[in-house]
């Protein structure tokens, strides 16, 4: 029998209340396991260093059998210099390396679209006008 929404409240969590929240992914996994196993995403990290400095870096996920690039970012003097193409080289050999089906990232129209395109990832969606007349794409490479 169905609890009826009467009896059902909805507040905000506190970002402090992490048992709860762990909770709540808890649940999803739960419910996503039958169909996905019960993969625990775990951090994947690249930093880029030259002559002792920090000079970009790749920061994702491994989550559901597929490796979620979050972040890539190189110095700006560094661009067109194969550094970014270097960190998703480092990314994909790790992704295959642990039997992932692929990697997936989103990216907006001022970023670097045109960069994964050439890296041989393909679009799967786009939300217009994100902000501002910006729009933000999604892609995916798979293996």
């Amino acid at each position: 029998m169905r609890e009826h929404p009467a009896n059902w409240s909805i507040g905000p969590l506190p970002a402090s209340d992490t048992a709860t929240a762990e909770a709540i992914i808890d649940l999803l996994r739960d419910h996503n396991a039958p169909y996905l196993g019960r993969p625990s995403p775990e951090p994947f990290r690249l930093a880029l260093t030259g002559a002792g400095r920090l000079a970009g870096g790749l920061l994702g996920q491994f989550r559901s059998h597929w490796l979620h690039v979050e972040i890539l970012v190189v110095q700006p003097a560094l661009r067109g210099s194969g550094a970014g193409r270097a960190l998703m080289a480092a990314a994909e050999a790790a992704a295959r390396e642990r039997g992932c089906h692929g990697l997936w990232l989103d990216t907006f129209d001022f970023q670097a679209p045109h960069f994964y395109e050439h890296l041989g990832f393909t679009r799967f969606g786009t939300i217009a006008d994100f902000h501002d007349g910006h729009a933000r794409h999604f892609y995916q490479k798979r293996f």
